[in-house]
């Protein structure tokens, strides 16, 4: 009889089914942008060929379809279902979900250190360098590192991980905003956001490293960001849906630019600001098992 302490076999199909299918889009995006930056590099053309492109409108489908393979692995038994196994997944796809988007942070501060010979040989390898150091780190905290120093010190790591994507979220929102104010009041300027979201990343870790010292805490920031980041993928994707559909209709001025990217980082950071700190709310635990 398997211990009560066993996670469902529906939850480690879950995590399973996430953990294939990100590594599976993440191949394909890392590789087509490896291909598309040293298409730019090496020749004259600033976009690259179709098929290269193709691959990274692939990665949605290789999302589908490594899904598949980790749901197959675990129902057909060849994949452990021991609890650690399972928390060594969850530790894998909530760590390089985090990383894989803070991987853009170190890409802008590259372009602002070598500007547009960021696209030239030899340099052009280093977003992809920082994409795979990104899934580097997501292994080492799941699978390499000892187990009692990651429990030690995992408070400190989803504080520093929470604050770091609200940073890069409020970062990247600061500019939308006043990139639109400056469309709307100047007619010429030259605008330039990475360095204000680099700055804003780098505060956010810092302080919610120096904020998050126990092991509620690092609850708490695990399930803000369970919250946040799908909350804020769903939301974004409707907001497209209805700028597209009021652009279809002629009514396109009913939604501006910025309001399209901006509503959906305010409603999803006070949704999981609510559902994490005034409803506590337990999605992360009992996706986990706790």
């Amino acid at each position: 009889m398997p211990s009560s302490d066993t996670p469902s076999t529906r939850k480690q199909v879950l995590v399973a089914a996430l953990q294939w299918g990100l590594v599976q889009a993440f191949v394909l995006d890392t590789l087509g942008g490896l291909l598309g930056n040293y298409y730019r590099a090496t020749t004259a053309a600033f976009f690259p060929p179709d098929w290269v492109t193709s691959i990274q409108f692939a990665a949605p489908l290789g999302l589908v379809v490594g899904a598949l393979g980790g749901y197959r692995w675990i129902t057909t038994g060849r994949g452990s279902t021991s609890p650690s196994a399972h928390r060594r997944r969850v530790v894998f796809v909530g760590s390089f979900v985090v990383c894989w988007a803070l991987a853009i942070v170190p890409t802008m501060a590259f372009q602002l250190l070598l500007g547009e010979r960021l696209f030239t040989v030899p340099f052009f390898v280093l977003p992809t360098l920082t994409a795979v150091a990104a899934f580097g780190v997501a292994h080492l905290l799941a699978y390499r590192v000892d187990r009692e120093w990651y429990r030690r010190h995992r408070g400190r790591l989803l504080g520093s991980a929470r604050g770091a994507i609200v940073g890069l979220i409020l970062g990247m929102a600061g500019f939308a905003v006043y990139g639109s104010y400056l469309a709307a009041t100047r007619t010429n300027f030259s605008l330039d956001g990475g360095p204000a979201t680099v700055v804003a990343t780098c505060l956010g870790a810092v302080a919610g490293y120096a904020l998050t010292d126990s092991e509620r805490g690092g609850d708490r920031a695990a399930e803000f960001l369970v919250v946040l980041l799908p909350s804020l993928l769903v939301l974004s994707l409707l907001m497209g849906l209805v700028s597209a559909a009021f652009t279809v209709l002629g009514v396109s001025d009913l939604v501006s630019s910025s309001a399209t990217f901006v509503l959906p980082v305010v409603f999803s950071l006070g949704l999981a600001s609510y559902l994490t700190y005034r409803a506590e709310t337990r999605v992360y635990g009992r996706l986990v098992g706790q």
